[in-house]
Order: C-alpha cells, then structure tokens, then sequence
C-alpha cells in the first residue's frame, strides 16, 4: 500500500510540475532526428530525475532508520505526517501574499539551480541530459517534499530510497510525453491539480498517521 502511494503520488505530482519542469524538457538538446534516439535520450533524462530522488529517498531514509532503531518508527510515521497538515495550514490556510525569509530562500535557491542548467544546456552529449535530470530533480517542489515526508516515515533506508524510486517512476508518462509531443496538459488541468494538491497533501497526512497508530511498538530490524 505505501509503494502504491509513491507511485500515485508521483503520477498525479507529474501533471502539476509539468509547468515548472515542462519548459526544461522540451528545451533539452538533441543532435539526433532518429525517433528511437530522441526517446532514449529523453527516457536518460528523466533517469537523471529518479536517481536524485532516490539518493534524496535514501539520505531521509537513513534518517528514519535512526528512529526506528530506537524504537520511534510509530511516532516517526504520525510526526511525518502531522507536519505535513502544518505546511498544508501554513502555506494554503496562511496569507501567502506577505513575503517571508523562506520563500527569498526558495527564490536565492531556485536562481542557483537556474544557473547550473544553463551551463549545462551548453554542452550537448546524452551524459549532459543525465545531470540536467539529475540537477531537475534538485528543483524545490512541494509533491517531492510530500513524498519524502512518506519515503521518512518508512523507517528503513531501503524502502525510502525505493519510495522514492517508485515516486520519480510514476512522474514518467506525463513528463516523458510532455518532453516528446510538447505541452498538451491545459493550464485548466493544471490549475485543478494545483488546487487539489492540499487535499492530496492531507490524505497522504492521514494515511501516514493511520499508519503511525496502527504500527505495534519495537524494535526495528529493517535495513
């Protein structure tokens, strides 16, 4: 049940970052006009996205097999979820019209990662479309941070790190379709995603508290 969450949550994710990502996808180089190349060379971009959010699955992971080996894995799952229900309040419920110091952290971070991909986009070989994906990962997305909030509440740095393989999987037929046949998700879909996003959000919060309720306290064995 929790590797299918990562899989829906990848999916659905997908269609709300195609705005921020879909420019970067369609904008990747190419040398070739063979379809079969374009395809591979696309399909090693959007690897370059999966093995960022694995690493990411696993550095949380190791983080959440800390807990758990000290017993905490049932509080880790309900904490896991319960600060997702506060960033949903801060940042839905919240007046987001007043700037803060983290959304000019977001920005100063985002220009970073801009900076890197332009250097990047100067170089043409499938290598350089493995660290555009690889750097794309990096970018700061709310979908991503939900499902590392999952992949922590694993309490196992193997299931994280899969999570997190499974999220980046589901991300793949929206953002290799949008690489290949242009933007053909409307602004319409994507605003209704955008806006069921919190509710997304707070069902992924639940479940994780559920789990946390359900998970029978002792030691953790899980490597």
């Amino acid at each position: 049940m929790i590797y299918l969450s990562a899989l829906l949550l990848g999916f659905f994710g997908s269609f709300h970052c195609v705005g921020m990502c879909g420019p970067i996808a369609l904008s990747l180089p190419n040398n070739s006009s063979n379809k079969w190349h374009i395809v591979f060379s696309k399909l090693i971009y959007n690897l370059g996205r999966i093995i960022t959010y694995s690493i990411l699955g696993l550095i949380v992971g190791l983080i959440g097999h800390s807990f758990a080996m000290a017993g905490f894995q049932k509080y880790l799952s309900i904490g896991a979820g319960t600060l997702i229900l506060l960033s949903v309040a801060i940042f839905t419920i919240g007046n987001q019209h007043h700037p803060s110091v983290f959304n000019s952290w977001v920005l100063n971070y985002t220009s970073k990662i801009k900076g890197l991909f332009k250097k990047l986009f100067g170089l043409r070989s499938r290598l350089t479309l493995l660290f555009i994906g690889i750097v794309n990962g990096l970018l700061p997305c709310g979908f991503v941070y939900i499902a590392l909030a999952g992949a922590i509440a694993t309490g196992s740095y193997l299931m994280s790190s899969t999570y997190m393989f499974l999220f980046g999987l589901g991300t793949i037929p929206a953002m290799l379709s949008v690489s290949l046949f242009g933007n053909f998700i409307g602004i319409k879909f994507r605003n209704n995603i955008r806006k069921a996003t919190p509710y997304i959000a707070v069902m992924v919060a639940m479940f994780l508290i559920y789990r946390g309720f359900m998970i029978h306290q002792q030691g953790c064995c899980h490597h």
